[in-house]
């Protein structure tokens, strides 16, 4: 009986040493730390590299209590929180001096998961474990500060070019606010930009996805989750008409939505269908300018894509469609600028592939009806750019195209008209 009273005395008193050494190694993290904890842009000012001994000397004595927790926790909730606090705050700054330090560096990269389970995760524990609110507040008070100062990062590697850089300070921003339970639309949003300037797909893909399914610029999430999947399997896709009807259910009339819908049905050689997406758009918003000047764009560029592959019979139909929209999109407003240069662009460019396309005919007499309708074309292409420049005067871009029209038609009054316009411009 007695034997039987020291061994549950004995036990007891392992388990109390045992909790002892992790409180007495998570204090001895604590201590090491605090001169860092008070000056969280340490880094910056760690000349003789003191602060960085002192951190190394934390995190040694945060392992070994976190290690002794995961064989075996009997931590109290309010030690376990503290654990949990101390250990991501001194992973957080050793993440920040892995990333710019070289040696460190290759390290942090090949163990990505594992700082970022023992810094975010970490925190994130001390979120769910603080029932007392001892240290709660001041997570959310570090990562609220940090996640401004890694999105201001981002935005400033952005408009650099350094898209890279760009992503991950965005992504991290976001880490920062999920450790206190709030969703970083801009954030979110940002990465998904920063990972299409790279061109890499997957991680566009993502973070489009997740900017769309918290209601971040829905619409435009739909539309660049698309392009980017689209973009990923080499053209439209299965996977990307998912999205496409995800998001014409919440936006049906979005045009955005209704070309891709439109572009993955010509894909797969169903006209019928393409035409009746378009049509039914139509439908829903017959009197829209901006509606009919963009499916002639579209068609504009279907027809430019399949002059290139030679598809010329289908590049005629999509031609034809093009001239309508733009058209279509002058008669509604008279003073659409963008359209009457548009549709003057288009015919000026069918000219040049007619032109083209008439040195390769041997056949005399279609040679001659392809150069007659190139030079129709031309003639067709003046009323829309002269009254684009009577609307954009100083557009230097639509004055040099009606040089090359007259010069290759011939109207001399008309070439030195514009030939002094643009000297006045100075062109």
């Amino acid at each position: 009986m007695t034997f039987k009273r020291f061994m549950i005395v004995s036990a007891l008193a392992g388990i109390t040493t045992f909790n002892y050494g992790q409180k007495l190694e998570t204090t001895n993290a604590a201590v090491a730390y605090k001169p860092l904890k008070a000056n969280p842009m340490w880094i910056q000012g760690d000349k003789d590299g003191s602060s960085k001994k002192k951190l190394m000397e934390a995190k040694s004595e945060i392992d070994k209590a976190f290690e002794k927790y995961s064989a075996s926790n009997v931590l109290k909730p309010k030690d376990e929180a503290k654990m949990f606090y101390y250990r991501g705050l001194i992973y957080w700054d050793y993440l920040m001096v892995s990333a710019m330090d070289p040696n460190m560096h290759a390290e942090l990269e090949k163990n990505e998961a594992t700082y970022d389970e023992a810094s975010f995760g970490s925190l994130k524990k001390v979120m769910e474990l603080d029932s007392r609110g001892l240290y709660k507040p001041d997570v959310k008070k570090r990562m609220q500060m940090m996640r401004g100062m890694s999105l201001q990062g981002g935005v400033a590697m952005f408009q650099q070019e350094k898209y890279e850089e760009a992503f991950q300070a965005f992504v991290s921003a976001e880490k920062m606010l999920d450790v206190i339970g709030e969703k970083d639309s801009l954030a979110i949003y940002n990465a998904a930009l920063a990972a299409e300037r790279l061109e890499n797909h997957d991680d566009a893909i993502a973070y489009f996805k997740k900017s769309a399914e918290i209601g971040y610029k829905t619409d435009l999430s739909y539309q660049s989750l698309i392009s980017n999947t689209n973009k990923k399997n080499g053209g439209p896709s299965d996977e990307a008409f998912k999205y496409i009807q995800e998001g014409k259910k919440l936006y049906p009339n979005n045009l955005g939505l209704i070309i891709e819908e439109f572009n993955y049905y010509l894909s797969k050689g169903d006209t019928e269908k393409a035409q009746a997406s378009l049509a039914s758009a139509i439908e829903k918003e017959p009197n829209n300018p901006v509606f009919h000047f963009n499916i002639g764009a579209t068609f504009d560029e279907l027809t430019a894509k399949k002059r290139k592959e030679g598809m010329h019979e289908e590049a005629g139909v999509f031609s034809k469609k093009a001239i309508e929209g733009y058209k279509k999109a002058i008669e509604l407003k008279s003073d659409f600028s963008d359209a009457y240069f548009n549709l003057g662009i288009f015919y000026y460019n069918e000219s040049i592939e007619l032109n083209s396309m008439a040195s390769d005919i041997k056949d005399q007499t279609l040679e001659a009806k392809s150069l007659a309708m190139a030079k129709e074309y031309l003639n067709d292409a003046i009323p829309y750019l002269e009254k684009a420049h009577e609307l954009q005067p100083k557009d230097v871009n639509t004055l040099k195209v009606l040089k090359s029209i007259y010069f290759n038609l011939e109207k001399d009054a008309e070439y030195k008209v514009v030939e002094e316009k643009l000297k006045a411009l100075g062109q």
